[in-house]
């Protein structure tokens, strides 16, 4: 009887230390069958998940997921290719559309200084002088975007010194502020320098003001310091009672409020967000209770 208890005892050791082993090796391979898994998110990890000792479940499971993460990536190479298809056409058609209307623009402007129309046709030419502005600025825009999505080039840095900068754009816009009675609040700290590109930089300053110029009815602030977040760049201006502002899409391309009777293209901020994007800076956008609406920028602190 103790022979048959012993050799029971031993059988179930032996069983249990082959369910031990399975058990370690079955967690082996869910750790590497994990590993894998996180790999294969990545598009240009192209290594199918491998199995071995696992349940024929397991091993049918790792075939589908090897064949949807085979079509998802194949989706993403075929929208890839289909974006930089579209980005190149929108490219030539705003390059072939800007000439022309140019052109036009200039010919409809010197109408307007030689002062030959009146009344009416004064005031229609006023109105497709206008119409053209808003045509270009559209192509301008478009024409940058495609450009922006396209590049997959690594942006040239240098250092910059952003008070300078922001300065001389200043000065730029003293003749629309002036002219609407606008009142300038500055405060912009000497020698703040970031590392950035001066295209960006300056591109990312125009639309701002531009934005800004669109939206002032009185007041219209700069401020620039640096902070332990980074150099803290923000553009503020105060909205009528009409102007219905959402923070949340500003940043959306084409977005345009209802309310706001000055045109624009709604793609000045969106260019904002891709350029900041590029230069590694992180940007948002608010709008208080009286209605003073501010876009933020933080760049990186030069090391």
């Amino acid at each position: 009887m103790e022979a048959v208890l012993i050799t029971v005892i031993v059988c179930l050791l032996v069983l249990l230390i082959a369910i031990v082993r399975r058990y370690r090796l079955l967690l082996s391979e869910l750790r590497s069958f994990t590993r894998q898994v996180e790999k294969r998110i990545d598009d240009e990890y192209n290594r199918p998940v491998r199995v071995n000792g696992f349940h024929s479940d397991i091993a049918e499971l790792a075939v589908k997921l090897n064949e949807h993460t085979d079509a998802k990536r194949k989706l993403s190479i075929e929208y890839k290719r289909s974006r930089e298809q579209l980005n190149n056409i929108v490219s030539g058609i705003s390059h072939d559309f800007r000439t022309p209307l140019t052109a036009s623009l200039g010919y409809l402007q010197m109408i307007e200084k030689s002062g030959l129309l009146e009344g009416k046709n004064e005031e229609y030419l006023s109105i497709a002088i206008n119409k053209n502005e808003y045509l270009k600025e559209l192509s301008d825009e478009f024409f940058e975007l495609s450009k922006l999505e396209n590049g997959q080039e690594e942006v040239a840095v240098e250092n910059l010194n952003l008070s300078n900068m922001l300065s001389d754009a200043l000065m730029e816009q003293y003749g629309w502020m002036q002219e609407r009675g606008i009142t300038p609040v500055l405060s912009i700290s000497d020698g703040i320098v970031i590392e950035g590109n001066t295209v960006y930089v300056a591109r990312i300053i125009q639309n701002l003001f531009s934005n800004a110029e669109k939206y002032a009815v009185r007041r219209m602030g700069v401020t620039l310091a640096e902070t332990d977040k980074g150099v803290e760049l923000s553009v503020f201006n105060d909205t009528d009672d009409e102007t219905d502002i959402d923070a949340d899409r500003v940043f959306d391309p084409f977005y345009k409020p209802a309310s706001r009777k000055k045109g624009g293209s709604g793609l000045g901020l969106y260019v904002v967000k891709c350029l900041c994007e590029k230069l590694g800076a992180r940007v948002t956008a608010d709008i208080d209770i009286e209605g003073r609406f501010s876009i933020a920028i933080i760049f990186p602190l030069n090391r």
